[in-house]
């Protein structure tokens, strides 16, 4: 998953980087998993209340699956009802307790464009498909749709997180909100900033935090806070930005200057995990005192763990060689001490668990 529950100490990091190793990494207890469907293809994990669930595809369409244990999979049952989303392939999960909001796309059209749609639990366990006007997610003035995040606070509250041309025509970051995780209302987050939007997570005192990168001389950090997904703070930050998650009492981020930690005012400069320019930044997930942090760059892939709140890092193994295309995916959920890891590198996906001592 892309945002889960609350970390109050240890961290993993993954990342992709063809700088070798001084030393061999130590090893993690990885072991491999059976997928849910050996054609399939993995795009994001999360763990939601007592079951994980993961997203993506098949060859004959968009496909979910759950699992009690991580380690015996069932499909969940999706109902399209676009011409599109029978196509789709679901790229981000978010969840809240039983309740889930997936994000689906399917190129289409004379431009062949992305046909977004979103994807929302229903009591029985079903998924219905709510396939929104072409302009809400796509059309002329869209940049780019990204993952999805749930509130912290009950009843649940969803975002998304993309970038659209603002009235300057300039592209700028966006957000999609919703009280229900079926009609999303857009709000244009800082028009005209020269800015991108990478990255959405819930404050923990309600509201949103959307992170990114400004584009200047230099390519600068940038995030704004709302309280309703509609009106816009800026919160400076001294680096770029790629991801968040909810850390302790505040949101940790990653990106290339390194670990940020927002308090619900400020940010924080944590440390950093090597040279990171030009790193993909995959995934990140939390709970408990753990948190994982996957990234792609280069043409092999590495981990590192911190044991002190992203202040400093270890590197560890992953549990195979990935190859790095623009296809990779390496996305984690985290429960407790347990990690599940899908790696998917366009030709061949896995699922991997792992529990720390």
């Amino acid at each position: 998953m892309r945002l889960a529950g609350l970390v109050a100490g240890l961290l993993v990091l993954t990342s992709c980087s063809s700088a070798p190793s001084p030393a061999p990494p130590p090893t993690m207890p990885w072991r491999e998993v059976t997928l849910p469907a050996a054609d399939a293809t993995v795009q994001d994990v999360a763990f939601c209340d007592d079951h994980w669930l993961a997203v993506g595809g098949l060859p004959t369409g968009p496909a979910a699956w759950m699992s009690a244990d991580g380690t015996t999979w069932t499909g969940v049952r999706l109902e399209p009802v676009s011409f599109y989303g029978r196509q789709s392939t679901l790229s981000s999960v978010a969840c809240r307790g039983a309740d889930a909001v997936a994000v689906g796309a399917a190129s289409g059209g004379a431009h062949g464009n992305p046909r977004t749609s979103t994807w929302r639990s229903r009591p029985d366990g079903s998924w219905l498909e709510h396939e929104p006007a072409f302009t809400q997610f796509g059309g002329a003035d869209s940049v780019g749709v990204g993952a999805a995040a749930a509130s912290l606070g009950a009843p649940p509250t969803w975002a998304i997180v993309g970038n659209w041309l603002g009235p300057d025509g300039s592209p700028g970051p966006a957000l999609w909100h919703s009280a229900d995780g079926a009609t999303f209302q857009r709000a244009l987050v800082a028009p005209g900033s020269a800015a991108r939007g990478t990255a959405v997570a819930p404050l923990p005192g309600g509201g949103w935090l959307v992170a990114g990168e400004a584009y200047g001389t230099t390519l600068t950090g940038a995030s704004w806070t709302s309280p309703d997904g509609a009106t816009w703070t800026p919160a400076p930050v001294g680096g770029p930005l790629a991801l968040l998650t909810p850390y302790a009492d505040g949101t940790l981020a990653v990106g290339s200057a390194g670990a940020w930690w927002h308090d619900g005012t400020a940010w924080q400069r944590r440390g950093g995990f090597g040279e990171a320019a030009g790193w993909r930044f995959l995934g990140l997930a939390a709970a408990g005192d753990l948190s994982v942090l996957t990234a792609a760059a280069g043409a092999s892939c590495r981990m590192w763990t911190s044991r002190d709140g992203g202040t400093t890092w270890q590197e560890v193994a992953m549990p195979a060689p990935v190859p790095v295309s623009a296809e990779t995916v390496a996305a984690t959920a985290v429960s407790g001490d347990t990690i599940l890891l899908a790696t998917d590198d366009g030709t061949r996906a896995r699922l991997w668990l792992s529990t720390l001592a």
